[in-house]
């Protein structure tokens, strides 16, 4: 006859061995639907990090030489890029989401517009490459813009005050500085 405390200990390794497997199955299942919404947000946060940051620019060219404005820019992921000789700032991430119709390559992913956003989707190994970006070397209408970008500081990564200033006009073109406030 089996004695009622081995009994006990034998159902509680059972209990505790199915609850580890039940776990684990729901953290296999989980886990992935996390990290996709995760990449959604930083997605999404970069996004309002390029508003924010392009109505400054702008409300500063609008405000005359000498506006200055300064911002805080939090990219929490990514690489973010001021480029002063393409005249455009940019972000690319590397994530598990297609945010727009995505392309093979860069060269045939279709840019999708969000105002004077554009965002990219390409594959890239087993996930997708995200691309945002505002260009200031042409508007809407394919005009040459007036926007000239000098930036100081070319990469950002975490939280960082930036400083927007109209330095003025050269050659018909309103240069606008963007550096770190330290």
């Amino acid at each position: 006859m089996k004695s009622k405390k081995a009994d006990i200990w034998v159902s509680a390794i059972l209990y505790f061995g199915l609850g580890i497997i039940i776990i684990s199955i729901l953290l296999a299942a989980g886990l992935p639907a996390i990290n996709k919404l995760r990449d959604k947000n930083v997605v999404l946060q970069t996004k309002e990090v390029f508003q924010i940051l392009d109505k400054n620019i702008r409300d500063v060219v609008r405000g005359g030489p000498g506006g200055q404005r300064v911002v805080k820019v939090d990219i929490k992921k990514g690489d973010f890029k001021i480029d002063d000789l393409k005249e455009q700032i940019t972000w690319e991430y590397d994530t598990k989401i297609a945010l727009s119709e995505p392309g093979k390559t860069e060269q045939d992913a279709t840019p999708v517009s969000e105002g004077n956003l554009k965002i990219q989707t390409w594959t890239s190994g087993d996930g997708y490459k995200v691309k945002l970006w505002i260009s200031y070397s042409e508007n809407a209408n394919s005009e040459k813009n007036i926007i000239n970008l000098l930036p100081s500081v070319t990469t950002i990564t975490g939280i960082t005050d930036l400083a927007i200033r109209n330095d003025g006009a050269e050659n018909k073109k309103i240069k606008v500085s963007i550096s770190e406030v330290k």
